[in-house]
């Protein structure tokens, strides 16, 4: 979802249920959902209408069936296995006792006809809504059920990682009329003053991705072809029924097609092509990604490019849990980046860029991870789960730096878990297995922790020796002192093309020399925009490097490989402090020293950092192999 002006800014709990009933709920899973809904464009009551259920139980037994239901409407009955039983009401739950008790494996269908006016107001339980378009006129009736909105309109289990196998979607209203869902549309019957939509989808479907609209709508239809796919894509439609409306967005709902290739390309093909893609317009200021029919209030390009990758991420592979939200919305914004890369100009692209980042950086704080799911307003923070959490992909492109393994990744992560659920460590999971690394580090900071690393650079150019010093601290150092992170330098040189140098920054103060660099006349640190970060300072030091040029060749280590146990020999230039550190920044030795020094070695065997650090600052850096 994309919105800018958020419905739902209320309390809730982690899965709103309290512990007792998402006991019961956990006791089943949803098989097939099957609603069948009176509804009109011009209130949000609802019809006589019933909900079919069928589950399979998942506990040694079921004694009490669960369903969620707003106490709000009016439970007419129940069936279940053709038999009418009797309920009760507790808060917004029906409750159904059960005897004989269903056993693990059984199969059970019930079905629950209800009626009444759904709730209201801004509460994050509340899924309906009515409005007049302001800018239109059209009256619709429309749903938005996340995160916990799907009570409010039909009886239902609101749990992620709980997928129904197919949704079916009938929906009565009133001639003149048209009803868009999520599926295919299968048939539509005329009754006596009104007509029936029938929608049917055959995918795996979570609860708050079930949704309708009602209004007067046009249908503007075209159709896709994608690449490697056996048959062309429906997109379709349900637009205003005004002259104006369909001409001045065509131009916008045609760039779908263009979109639904690129993203195809990308990420693999579309998840939905046996049913459709589409659009259903309703008078929000935003989108929602319904599983092949986005809700729009208006069509612009990265709009639509955000809803259109929900299709893959969150409606294909959907978050398992609201803190793990990234999963949905970080992936969608970014693909925004990724559509204007593709599609749009290069200035564009940076423009979407920069935005986003400055957005992030507005704030010194906060975390992708979301700690606080009493709060929707935080589950759906754009600084946050949208822009920090779409600056995390690029920086993990910018760390694999390959953008085909990069799509490999997230090719991999959506063949693996498609058509379920997924947490953060199952995409951590996917990226570890394609790098044959640890990410712990880079998701402690930029994921779980907060703030961004604030630099100040300095630098110098002697005899061809390109000289950096990079002071690094973090923006909200209580949560990250500072970042572990790759960090690019581009020179601008007499004589020679600019260049790129990419430093890997592991202490909080780091000084680097390079050679055979040329003449530098300038430098510009990330000017590419590939990190989170706020640049204090970038100054030319001209008496850095001075001394340390000269010196250089002063500092070695003797014998470099060195064996655990034997004595190691350290010259350096002038007095100062020798620090050792691993690869992961791990501080093992730090004292002070003249000029030379000898120690026996007690590392463990490995790669390690020696650092000389003179009085003034600045630094010279080895690398002391430790050998068994």
């Amino acid at each position: 979802m994309r919105s800018l002006l958020w419905l739902g800014l209320g309390a809730l709990m982690w899965a709103q249920q309290d512990p007792a009933t998402r006991a019961l709920l956990n006791k089943y899973d949803v098989k097939f959902w099957w609603l069948n809904i009176q509804a009109t464009n011009t209130s949000t009551q609802l019809g006589p209408s019933w909900v079919l259920t069928r589950l399979e139980v998942t506990a040694p037994e079921l004694d009490t069936l669960v369903f969620e239901l707003h106490s709000s409407l009016t439970v007419d009955s129940v069936i279940v296995q053709g038999t009418q039983r009797s309920f009760i009401r507790r808060g917004h739950t029906i409750r159904i006792p059960l005897s004989p008790r269903p056993t693990q494996g059984t199969l059970v269908e019930a079905r629950v006809h209800y009626r009444g006016v759904p709730p209201s107001g801004q509460s994050s339980l509340v899924g309906i809504f009515n409005r007049q378009s302001p800018t239109w006129g059209n009256q619709v009736t429309w749903t938005l059920s996340q995160p916990f909105g799907a009570l409010s309109w039909w009886p239902t289990k609101q749990i992620l990682a709980d997928k129904a196998d197919s949704v079916w979607t009938f929906l009565t209203v009133p001639l003149g009329t048209r009803a868009g869902a999520v599926g295919v549309l299968e048939g539509i019957d005329t009754l006596s003053g009104q007509v029936r939509f029938r929608w049917k989808s055959r995918y795996p479907i979570a609860y708050y991705l079930v949704a309708f609209s009602v209004a007067e709508y046009v249908d503007y239809s075209f159709y896709v072809t994608i690449p490697g796919l056996p048959a062309p894509i429906r997109v379709q439609n349900y637009i205003y029924n005004n002259p104006q409306t369909l001409p001045t967005f065509k131009a916008e709902i045609d760039t779908t097609a263009a979109l639904l290739r690129v993203f195809s390309q990308r990420y693999g093909p579309y998840p939905f092509w046996r049913e459709k893609y589409g659009h259903m317009m309703a008078p929000f200021s935003g989108g929602m990604e319904h599983q092949t029919m986005t809700t729009q209030g208006f069509f612009t390009f990265t709009l639509t490019a955000h809803e259109l990758a929900h299709q893959w991420f969150g409606d294909w592979v959907t978050c398992g849990s609201w803190q793990d939200i990234w999963l949905n919305e970080g992936f969608a914004s970014y693909s925004e980046f990724v559509a204007l890369q593709a599609l749009g100009t290069p200035a564009a692209a940076q423009s979407w860029l920069v935005s986003t980042h400055d957005a992030v950086i507005s704030e010194p704080n906060g975390s992708v991870w979301v700690n606080d799911t009493l709060n929707d307003a935080r589950i759906f923070s754009s600084r946050l789960t949208y822009d920090k959490g779409a600056y995390l992909l690029h920086m993990i492109r910018f760390r694999l730096a390959n953008d085909s393994l990069f799509f490999a990744i997230l090719r991999n992560y959506l063949s693996l878990f498609g058509g379920g659920a997924a947490w953060l460590r199952d995409f951590r999971s996917v990226l570890e297995a394609a790098t044959g690394e640890s990410w712990a580090d880079f998701f402690a900071q930029w994921y779980y922790g907060e703030g961004f690393p604030i630099f100040t650079v300095r630098w110098n150019s002697q005899g061809g020796v390109l000289w950096l010093s990079v002071s690094q601290t973090g923006s909200w150092s209580s949560s990250v002192p500072f970042f572990i992170t790759p960090l690019e330098v581009r020179l601008q040189r007499q004589g020679a093309s600019d260049t790129s140098l990419r430093i890997y920054l592991t202490q909080p103060f780091q000084t680097f020399s390079f050679s055979g660099v040329g003449t530098v006349s300038g430098i510009q640190v990330d000017p590419a925009y590939w990190i989170l970060r706020r640049i204090d300072s970038v100054q030319r030091d001209v008496s850095l490097g001075i001394k340390e040029g000269e010196a250089e060749h002063a500092f070695f280590l003797s014998p470099n490989p060195v064996k655990k146990g034997e004595q190691l020999f350290i010259q350096v230039p002038t007095e100062g402090r020798i620090t050792v550190y691993d690869l992961q920044g791990r501080l093992f030795y730090e004292a002070p020293i003249s000029s030379t020094e000898s120690w026996v070695v007690s590392l463990t065997p490995g790669v390690y950092q020696v650092i000389w650090t003179a009085p003034q600052g600045n630094q010279l850096h080895r690398r002391l192999l430790v050998l068994p």
